[in-house]
C-alpha cells in the first residue's frame, strides 16, 4: 500500500481482529484507511478495552505455570501503556489526518497521501507491541490470545503489505518466545507453540490479504465515482455553454425577423413621411404616420412576446392564416407592393401546428417579405401556405430582378431562416434568376403537430 505519508491514514484492513474492535466493520475487518474515519478510533478502543477485560478474566482464572510468575499484572498494564502512550496516538493522528470522503483533500479516496515506508512513531508503536505479546505469554500462556487483537494492530499500523507482514512475523516470534519462556526450551513446547503460531500467522496475513484486496476495490470504485462526479460536472458545464450559446442564436434569429424587420419598416415609412412632408402632401403624410405608429406598436407587441418567451407568431396571436394576411397587408401599406396572400392549408391542419412552429412560418413569410422589398425590386409578390402531402409549405413568389442562390450572401436573414427551418425539422430551398425568386420552406406536419 503505498497511499500515505508519514504517519496519516492507512488505507488497508488489519487481519484477525477480534470482535468489536473496529466500530462500523464486521468483527475481524477493519479496513485500512477507511476504518479510520469516523467512530473507527472508538472502535479500536473498544477493542483494547475488550482486550484487556478479557486478559484480565484469565490472568485471575487460569493456573500460574509460568516460570516467570507474579508478571501477569505488570504485562497487563504494559499493554494499557503501550497502546494509550504509543498505539491510540499513531491511529488519532491517522484519523485526524483523512479528510472527509469526497473531500478532493487528501483524505479522497484514490488519492495517495504516504509512502510504504512507516513513520518512526509508527516503528515504534508497532515494536511495543511486539514486545507486549511476549510479556503477555511468559506472564502466562494462556494471556498469547492477546495475538487475535494485536496482528490487527500491527496491519493498522504499518502502511505497506510488506511491512505487516514482517511485524506480524515478529509478533509471532515474540510470543513463541514467550511460550518457551513461560514452560521451558522443550522439544514439546517448542513444537506446540511453533505449530499453534504458524497457523495465527498464516490465517492473519490470509484474512489481511483478502481485506486489502477489498480495501483496494472500494479505493478504485470510489477513485472512478469521483472522476465521474467531475465528468459529469465537466459535462454539465458544457451543455450549459451550448444551451446559452444556442438560446443566443435562438434569441439573434428571433430579433432579426421581428424586431429589426419592424424598425426597418419603420424607417422606411418615416422617410416616405418626411418626403411627403416637404412636398407638402399632408394626406400622404398622415397615412405613413398612421402605419408608422402601428409598426411600432407591433414592434413593441413582438419585443414584449420575446421577453415573455411567448413567440406569439402575430400581433393578435390569432390564427396562421389571419397572421400571415394582416402581415401582407401591412407590408403592402407600408411598401406600396401588391401582396397576394393564399391560406390553402385547411384549418383544421394549420390548427395542429405547435405554436412555435407556427412563428417559423410567419418568420420565413416577413424575411421574404423584407427581401422583397429591398433587393427584388418587384411590384408585386405572393404568398401561399399549402399543404404538401405530410408537409406544411410556404411559398412566397416575386417577379423581381433575381440573383444568384450559389453566391455568399452578406447578413443573417436567409442564413438564420435557414437554421430555424432545420431546428424544426424542416428545409428552405431557394430559386431565383432573371424572372424573379421564388423561396419555399417547407415543413413536415408529423414533426410539429403538438
Amino acid at each position: 500500500m503505498n497511499d500515505h505519508t508519514g504517519d496519516t491514514a492507512p488505507t488497508r484492513a488489519p487481519a484477525g481482529a477480534p470482535a468489536g474492535s473496529l466500530a462500523g466493520s464486521p468483527a475481524g475487518s477493519p479496513v485500512r484507511g477507511g476504518a479510520l474515519r469516523g467512530g473507527a478510533l472508538r472502535g479500536w478502543d473498544a477493542g483494547a478495552a475488550l482486550t484487556l477485560v478479557a486478559l484480565a478474566v484469565l490472568a485471575l482464572v487460569s493456573e500460574d505455570v509460568s516460570r516467570v510468575p507474579g508478571t501477569a499484572g505488570p504485562a497487563l498494564g504494559a499493554f494499557v501503556g503501550v497502546w494509550i502512550g504509543a498505539v491510540r496516538p499513531v491511529l488519532a493522528a491517522r484519523a485526524a489526518d483523512r479528510g472527509p470522503r469526497g473531500s478532493g483533500g487528501p483524505g479522497r479516496p484514490g488519492h495517495p497521501v504516504r509512502p510504504d515506508r512507516p513513520g518512526p512513531r509508527a516503528l515504534v508503536a508497532a515494536a511495543l507491541v511486539v514486545l507486549v505479546a511476549g510479556a503477555l505469554t511468559a506472564a502466562s500462556p494462556q494471556l498469547a490470545t492477546a495475538q487475535a487483537f494485536l496482528m490487527p494492530v500491527l496491519w493498522a499500523l504499518l502502511p505497506s503489505v510488506r511491512s505487516a507482514i514482517a511485524g506480524n512475523v515478529a509478533l509471532v516470534a515474540a510470543v513463541t518466545a514467550g511460550f518457551v519462556l513461560a514452560l521451558g526450551p522443550t522439544a514439546e513446547t517448542v513444537r506446540t507453540a511453533a505449530t499453534s503460531e504458524v497457523l495465527s500467522l498464516a490465517f492473519s496475513i490470509a484474512l489481511g490479504l483478502w481485506i486489502t484486496s477489498i480495501a483496494h476495490a472500494g479505493a478504485e470504485r470510489a477513485r472512478l465515482l469521483a472522476e465521474l462526479e467531475d465528468a459529469q460536472g465537466e459535462l454539465a458545464a458544457r451543455a450549459r455553454d451550448v444551451g446559452t450559446s444556442a438560446e443566443r442564436e435562438r434569441l439573434s434569429r428571433d430579433l432579426h425577423d421581428t424586431v429589426a424587420q419592424s424598425l426597418t419598416g419603420v424607417v422606411l415609412l418615416a422617410q416616405q413621411a418626411r418626403s411627403a412632408l416637404v412636398a407638402g402632401d399632408l394626406t400622404t403624410a398622415g397615412e405613413r404616420l398612421d402605419v408608422v405608429e402601428e409598426a411600432a406598436r407591433e414592434a413593441l407587441t413582438e419585443t414584449r412576446a420575446l421577453v415573455a418567451a411567448t413567440a406569439s407568431p402575430g400581433p393578435a396571436a390569432t390564427d396562421l392564416g389571419t397572421t400571415l394576411q394582416r402581415l401582407g397587408a401591412r407590408f403592402a401599406r407600408e411598401t406600396g407592393i401588391d401582396v397576394d396572400v393564399r391560406v390553402e392549408l385547411a384549418a383544421g391542419a394549420a390548427g395542429a401546428l405547435a405554436r412555435e412552429h407556427e412563428v417559423v412560418v410567419v418568420r420565413c413569410a416577413q424575411e421574404a417579405l423584407s427581401n422583397v422589398r429591398r433587393h427584388s425590386g418587384s411590384a408585386t409578390a405572393r404568398v401561399v401556405l399549402r399543404r404538401d402531402g405530410d408537409d406544411a409549405v410556404l411559398t412566397v413568389v416575386d417577379v423581381g430582378t433575381g440573383f444568384d442562390p450559389a453566391l455568399a450572401r452578406d447578413g443573417f436573414g436567409l442564413e438564420g431562416l435557414a437554421e430555424r427551418l432545420a431546428l424544426a425539422g424542416g428545409s428552405l430551398d431557394l430559386q431565383s434568376g432573371a424572372g424573379g425568386t421564388t423561396l419555399t420552406a417547407r415543413l413536415p406536419l408529423a414533426a410539429v403537430a403538438a
